[in-house]
C-alpha cells in the first residue's frame, strides 16, 4: 500500500493566535526494513498562548522523537501500540517538568492524537478531546475516546447529544498531557484497506463540523491536501469558535 498525507491548520476567526500543533511525516521509503511507516499526530495547546503554543510544539516533538528512535533500535512496526504508548508518556513527563520551570508556563498541557500506519495496519493513541477519524466507502467512525466533561457525562447516560452542544462545559478536558505526573493513554489498532481515509483533526474541526459533511468532504475530493483545506475552510464557516486543524491520510494503490 501507499499512504499519501497532509496537514493543514489555521488559526480560526475568533483567536488571536493558533496553539495547535501537527504532524505529517513518512518514516521510512519503502527499502527500510519495515516498509513504508507514516506517522500523524495532532495536538491542540492548553493555557494560554505561551503555555498552549508550546506544550502542542514540545508533545509532538517528542512523539515524532521516540518513535523513530524506536524504530531505528530495530522495534518492530507490529508494536506500534506499546511504542505510542510510550512516546505519550515521554511527551507528558517533558510537558509537565517543563510547566515546573517558569510562572508564564504554569498549568501548560495539550490533548494529543497519533497514528502510525505500517503494513496495512493503523496503531493510534490519545489523550484528550482531539481525535482519529477512519474512513471507508461511506462510513465515517470515530476510533479515538475523548477525554472531556461532557463525553463522560454521555458515557454514562446522564446528559443527551444534544446537550453537549449546549454545555458551558463542552470545551472542559479530564485528561491531558503535561497536567500531572502521569497519564493514562487510550490505544487503538485495526486494519487498513486501499481507499481508506483517516483524519486526525482538534475540537476546532469536530466541534462545529458533522460527521455527515466530513465524509462528504472526503467523497468529493481525491487528495490529502484539498481535503484537509476543505476540511478547514468548511469548520471556519460553520461557526468554529477555536483554531482549526486537519490531518489527512488516503491508503492508496502500490
Amino acid at each position: 500500500m501507499r499512504i499519501s498525507s497532509f496537514g493543514h491548520t489555521d488559526i480560526g476567526p475568533k483567536r488571536d493566535f493558533n496553539e495547535d500543533s501537527f504532524l505529517s511525516a513518512v518514516l521510512s521509503d519503502g527499502a527500510a526494513r519495515f516498509g513504508p511507516i507514516t506517522l500523524l499526530i495532532v495536538a491542540d495547546g492548553i493555557g494560554g498562548h505561551a503555555g498552549g503554543e508550546v506544550a502542542s510544539a514540545l508533545a509532538v516533538e517528542k512523539v515524532n522523537a521516540h518513535v523513530v528512535g524506536r524504530l531505528k533500535a530495530g522495534t518492530p512496526a507490529e508494536s506500534g501500540v506499546r511504542i505510542l504508548e510510550e512516546a505519550f508518556t515521554v511527551a507528558n513527563d517533558v510537558v509537565f517538568r517543563r510547566a515546573a520551570q517558569g510562572d508564564h508556563l504554569t498549568g501548560m498541557g495539550t490533548t494529543l492524537v497519533a497514528a502510525l500506519i505500517a503494513e496495512g495496519h493503523a496503531y493510534a493513541a490519545n489523550v484528550g478531546d482531539s481525535r482519529l477519524y477512519h474512513v471507508r466507502g461511506e462510513a465515517i467512525s470515530l476510533i479515538s475516546r475523548d477525554h472531556s466533561w461532557t463525553a463522560e457525562q454521555f458515557r454514562l447516560n446522564l446528559i443527551s447529544a444534544k446537550d453537549i452542544s449546549r454545555s458551558p462545559f463542552r470545551n472542559m478536558v479530564t485528561r491531558s498531557i503535561g497536567f500531572s505526573e502521569s497519564i493514562a493513554v487510550d490505544t487503538f489498532d485495526f486494519d487498513l484497506q486501499m481507499g481508506d481515509g483517516l483524519l486526525l483533526c482538534t475540537d476546532g474541526l469536530h466541534g462545529p463540523l458533522p460527521e455527515k459533511d466530513m465524509l462528504k468532504i472526503f467523497r468529493t475530493n481525491e487528495e490529502p491536501e484539498k481535503i484537509s483545506r476543505a476540511l478547514v475552510r468548511a469548520a471556519d464557516k460553520a461557526g468554529s469558535r477555536d483554531n482549526i486543524t486537519a490531518v489527512v491520510a488516503l491508503i492508496l494503490g502500490d
